[in-house]
């Protein structure tokens, strides 16, 4: 090779000279001797100016055909079907995605086999093993060229997973990202965690990556194995988890390999063993959905985890997979309206950011404390009637474990709609006189001696604020 023609050319029969006087045979009418950019081997086409493999059209044309012969026969000669999977994986060098598309077709075709391995029986195909033969139909001229070699690694992420939880490291960033396995994920082998950790990892740190090359470091050479394979037969639950992860990639452009580390270099695995759980304490689902009916359904939930979010969209404390952005005090809370249920020890600093950034209404539920130092200010923006949520002893649990919050039978918690906008708080606080006035009730200028009893929440200028039922 050399960028220049004629060194090439000097270069070809220089080869040719050599292997002729070591005692090889030339083929001269299957040999190109003239240098060239462009070359067809084996219904390949190697173009070194794109440094891209394709397929022939010719090739094309027969997967195509061969793709809807099969989807107009109910029953297909498995002998039919083995050789159009022949042709699948014979494409594999010029279509990246191509070992994506071929497993389940390779399942219809052992099944349709039989105990006696008779390649002239018909069988008929699955649902998954159809589709695969219509995105075959549909994709081989749109996916057609293939990198020659792949772009270099440019990010590098470690990961592993226990049966506590999965951990993961953007070695370039420094970032880490950790989370704990649903009891439905623990249900799955170790290998199906390892390869799920690199998942999770991966849509963690990596989210807004486009067009480029990530390393995966594992110690699981199983999850290694299906990642650089495009999936396997072994496990139908790996093969999928697989392909997931490689939608996800190609979505973005991104290429994925992986490599073994050493279980004892591995330093994902403290993050795969060690969380804090104090953050993940989660308002029993029921008496969400009762609080939204009573208020209003939220836009997104501002701390929240994979496991404990109450919403679609959440903000999480760490890089989380599906995370709308990571710390929300970090972001603008301007154009949500969310659900927040902060770690008692915040409740004073989500307050001062509604009103900072404005918020238009936010549904907060927190401990009933009046005598902190933040409940004056929490009465000043209140736009809403508090609502008093009943106590029950499964009220905060922990998503992992279903764990019990020690407090629940003891604390009383509220649900409030505060807002930092003067113009709702000054609509609510007419509403609140109309109904004082209505009532007649007195109660002294700012007593705290009559705070929750006889339904009273709080006192704004000698107006008692009362409880209302969650219905």
């Amino acid at each position: 090779m050399d960028q220049s023609k004629i060194v090439c050319e000097g270069n070809s029969c220089r080869i040719l000279e050599t292997l002729q006087s070591l005692g090889f045979t030339i083929n001269r009418k299957k040999s190109v001797l003239v240098p060239c950019q462009r070359i067809v081997f084996f219904g390949h086409v190697i173009d070194t100016v794109c440094f891209k493999v394709f397929l022939t059209d010719e090739k094309v044309e027969k997967i195509i055909k061969k793709a809807g012969s099969i989807l107009e026969c109910e029953l297909v000669v498995v002998r039919e079907l083995a050789s159009f999977i022949g042709l699948i994986v014979s494409s594999f060098n010029a279509i990246l995605e191509a070992p994506l598309h071929y497993r389940e077709l390779e399942r219809d075709k052992i099944c349709g086999l039989g105990s006696d391995m008779n390649f002239d029986n018909k069988t008929v195909l699955s649902i998954l093993g159809r589709q695969e033969v219509i995105w075959w139909f549909n994709n081989v001229k749109l996916k057609n060229g293939k990198r020659i070699r792949p772009v270099t690694v440019s990010r590098h992420c470690r990961t592993d997973a226990s049966f506590e939880g999965y951990g993961g490291i953007d070695i370039d960033n420094n970032i880490h990202c950790n989370g704990r396995w649903s009891l439905r994920e623990l249900n799955n082998s170790i290998n199906y965690l390892e390869l799920l950790a690199i998942f999770y990892s991966l849509q963690a740190m990596f989210a807004e990556c486009k067009d480029l090359h990530i390393q995966v470091q594992s110690d699981n050479t199983t999850a290694i194995a299906y990642i650089n394979n495009f999936g396997g037969m072994e496990s139908r639950d790996l093969d999928n988890l697989s392909k997931l992860i490689w939608k996800w990639c190609l979505d973005r452009n991104v290429y994925i390999s992986a490599v073994h580390v050493p279980g004892r270099l591995n330093s994902a695995d403290f993050y795969s063993r060690n969380f804090s759980d104090s953050t993940e304490w989660m308002l029993k689902d029921d008496i969400f959905q009762r609080l939204c009916k009573h208020t209003f359904i939220p836009d997104v939930d501002l701390f929240a985890s994979r496991l404990n979010k109450r919403l679609p969209r959440f903000v999480s404390w760490f890089p989380e997979p599906g995370a709308l952005a990571v710390n929300a005090f970090a972001i603008s809370w301007s154009n949500f309206t969310p659900y927040i249920f902060p770690p008692f020890n915040l409740i004073g600093k989500v307050i001062n950011k509604i009103i900072t950034d404005e918020v238009d209404k936010a549904l907060v539920v927190i401990p009933y404390w009046f005598t902190q130092s933040w409940f004056p200010l929490l009465l000043d923006i209140l736009s809403d009637f508090p609502i008093s949520i009943p106590r029950h002893t499964d009220l905060l649990v922990l998503p992992h474990d279903g764990q019990k919050h020690p407090l629940s039978k003891r604390m009383k918690m509220v649900g409030v709609v505060l807002s930092g906008k003067r113009s709702k708080i000054q609509d609510f606080r007419k509403k609140l006189q109309v109904s004082y006035l209505t009532h007649g009730l007195k109660v002294h200028v700012n007593s705290t001696q009559v705070l929750g009893v006889s339904g009273v929440f709080g006192i704004i200028s000698e107006v008692p604020i009362h409880f209302v039922p969650l219905q």
